[in-house]
């Protein structure tokens, strides 16, 4: 068995469209494993509105412990 690696895409109505030439093979039956991710959302380009918040209650200026920030003692 042999394996090779070709770049590929999914086009619209789920079409897998090669990216590279195919090598040249005789005819036969093949096992494929289609490696997907797919990341919709850009963070960089997300809405100020939903980036994480830490509350960190009344700050006046100065410094902030750790027991100022997670309101807890060691």
């Amino acid at each position: 068995m042999r394996a090779f690696r070709i770049r590929a895409r999914i086009a619209p109505r789920r079409r897998l469209i090669w990216l590279e030439p195919t090598p040249r093979l005789q005819e036969s039956e093949v096992d494929v494993i289609l490696l997907y991710t797919h990341e919709k959302r850009d963070v960089g380009k997300q809405a100020s509105a939903e980036w994480p918040v830490l509350d960190g209650g009344r700050y006046l200026g100065g410094t902030l412990r750790r027991e100022e920030i997670y309101d807890d003692a060691r």
